[in-house]
């Protein structure tokens, strides 16, 4: 079990607790219910990278205990 904190960069962070095998499709329902979004409007990445693909998992992107990532709204504009 790892804890991965999302910042929206609007002064707000939360604190995920999910597994490195979890998808990030399945990590984004996680954030979804913390944050009061819905899934598909989540983006989530690293500072500076693209937006991580919801087929792979976070141990895919090096996403370990303590990390940091970054959640966009995605207003499907």
């Amino acid at each position: 079990m790892i804890v991965v904190t999302v910042n929206d960069r609007l002064g707000t962070k939360a604190q995920i607790p999910a597994f490195p095998s979890d998808l990030v499709s399945q990590f984004k329902i996680m954030v979804a219910m913390k944050v009061g979004r819905e899934p598909h409007e989540i983006l989530l990445k690293r500072q500076g990278e693209r937006p991580f693909k919801d087929q792979l998992s976070l141990a895919d992107y090096g996403v370990s205990n303590g990390v940091q990532l970054d959640l966009e709204v995605d207003a499907g504009d």
